[in-house]
């Protein structure tokens, strides 16, 4: 995939740094955002070309996400709309168990 077409965050109005990349991942039958956290944040504009190793994987919210280059401290707050789909998706999965 292009760069181009990529999805980076935090944009860079809000900061010099991206600390990783949005992407839509299946969960189960449902296609949810993930946040998926470099390793090692890059400057703006050094993105690499393909996705990278990564520090772990945000599905849902998560607050006080530190950039590794400058420390400055994010939070990934998702949309009501993917807040409600996680939610219905989470509690299918438990009546299913059930």
């Amino acid at each position: 995939m292009p760069a181009s077409e990529r999805r980076f965050w935090p944009q860079p109005q809000e900061d010099v740094h991206r600390l990783g990349e949005v992407k839509r991942i299946k969960v189960g039958e449902h296609k949810v955002l993930a946040l998926m956290l470099y390793e090692t944040s890059v400057a703006c504009g050094d993105e690499p070309a393909e996705l990278p190793v990564l520090r772990g994987r945000v599905i849902g919210s998560m607050d006080a996400i530190r950039c590794t280059a400058c420390g400055k401290v994010h939070d990934w707050i998702i949309g009501e709309d993917a807040m409600v789909r996680l939610i219905e998706l989470i509690y299918n999965k438990t009546e299913r168990r059930s």
